[in-house]
């Protein structure tokens, strides 16, 4: 039994990563990286400065020149922006319609690894174990984890648990707005050049489409103690 693991979570968008990579870092006292969050918050940045957003060189300046933080609160993750609280701001639609042009850049996927990479290390070196989720976690990020997952679900129950996310966070969108942009999500990251979404063979492979979330936990703590992790 490990004192402290990795755990590399990726999946398109609504499979139930951050649901999952929250409960679990809850249940086993550890560090939660949502890595989907650090590229809003450069996105946000970018528009902010009013760059060329398919400039890459010029995303790229933006990048070495602003501070991402994410914060593990009781409230859940937090994001900062040079010091600045973003949480809601992130999840506006124009935020979300363009970060997927920022997060195709390979300079840009680059320096947001060793970023991420960084992070991880961190708080493995100070004992603490790491849920990190995305969608180049086990292909790039954590490429040596104690355990990879995959989630997946049916695109339609993924765009109704989208809808319910932006719901709660005050954004107001439809049901086929939210369908319509996973659609074209799940397109952006599985034909990018740059660290496409997919699933490395060793990927515990795990449909959520049916699930609760205690069922998907369950059965991830299942597999942590097959492997004897915890």
């Amino acid at each position: 039994m490990k004192n402290k693991i990795s755990i590399a979570i990726d999946g398109p968008v609504g499979s139930g990563k951050g649901t999952l990579a929250v409960a679990l870092s809850k249940r086993l006292n550890a560090f939660y990286v949502y890595t989907g969050a650090m590229y809003r918050e450069l996105t946000l940045a970018c528009l902010r400065t009013k760059i060329d957003i398919n400039n890459e060189g010029e995303v790229l300046k933006v990048f070495e020149n602003i501070s991402i933080e994410l914060k593990n609160t009781d409230y859940g993750v937090r994001a900062f922006l040079d010091g600045q609280e973003v949480s809601d701001e992130i999840f506006q639609p124009l935020i979300s319609k363009t970060v997927p042009i920022v997060a195709a850049f390979p300079r840009i996927r680059k320096e947001m690894v060793l970023r991420q990479q960084e992070m991880a290390k961190d708080a493995l070196g100070k004992g603490k174990s790491v849920v990190m989720e995305g969608r180049d976690i086990t292909t790039d990020v954590l490429h040596d984890a104690d355990i990879k997952i995959y989630l997946t679900a049916d695109i339609k129950i993924r765009a109704q648990r989208r809808l319910k996310q932006l719901i709660e966070k005050g954004i107001k969108t439809t049901y086929d707005e939210v369908l319509e942009d996973l659609e074209e999500r799940d397109r952006q990251d599985t034909q990018r050049t740059a660290s496409p979404l997919r699933v490395v063979k060793e990927a515990v492979v795990i449909d959520t489409t049916y699930d609760t979330i205690d069922q998907t936990v369950n059965k991830v703590i299942a597999k942590l103690k097959e492997k004897n992790l915890i």
